[in-house]
């Protein structure tokens, strides 16, 4: 079982129309201050299209990164929000006969690598966005439902290293 560092309800607002969204979201980590990364190996239970667990850096409500497993149209999908005001959304499919996913975001000044691997060793980056960097910001595992023990279920282990 993952112990948090802290837990913060917060908010993410995403804009990729007209009316900003707002999702209320748990985030597990630390803050941090500089460059860093943060790694999760999970098995998406896939009740529902959108991953029970997911890695975000959220400097504010308006400026954030995540990245989860998604299931859609019968395929494993990684899915990457990056919200800077505006919100971009892609989708990675992924290949994999295992039943875990490895994802990891890379801080290092004002850019965030997304990345996910099969076992753990060999990533494969899939994205790489802008956040502002020099300032501090949340990092690690997001939610939509508080903790209980089934949200564990599908977030095995949390990384999160600083420079």
């Amino acid at each position: 079982m993952i112990t948090p560092y802290f837990e913060s309800q917060t908010t993410l607002v995403r804009s990729a129309g007209d009316e900003p969204q707002r999702d209320h979201v748990y985030i597990y980590g630390l803050e941090l201050k500089g460059d860093g990364e943060i790694a999760l190996r999970l098995r998406p239970e896939h009740r529902h299209q959108h991953a029970e667990a997911s890695l975000a850096i959220r400097v504010d409500e308006s400026n954030w990164v995540r990245t989860g497993a998604e299931y859609l149209g019968g395929q494993h999908l990684i899915s990457t929000v990056a919200t800077r005001g505006r919100t971009d959304w892609s989708l990675f499919p992924v290949d994999t006969e295992s039943d875990e996913i490895w994802l990891r975001l890379i801080r290092s000044g004002d850019t965030i690598t997304v990345a996910h691997a099969d076992d753990g060793v060999d990533y494969t980056t899939i994205a790489s966005t802008y956040l502002p960097g020099g300032v501090p910001a949340m990092a690690g595992i997001a939610s939509t439902r508080p903790v209980a023990e089934t949200f564990w279920d599908a977030g095995l282990d949390l990384d999160i290293d600083l420079d």
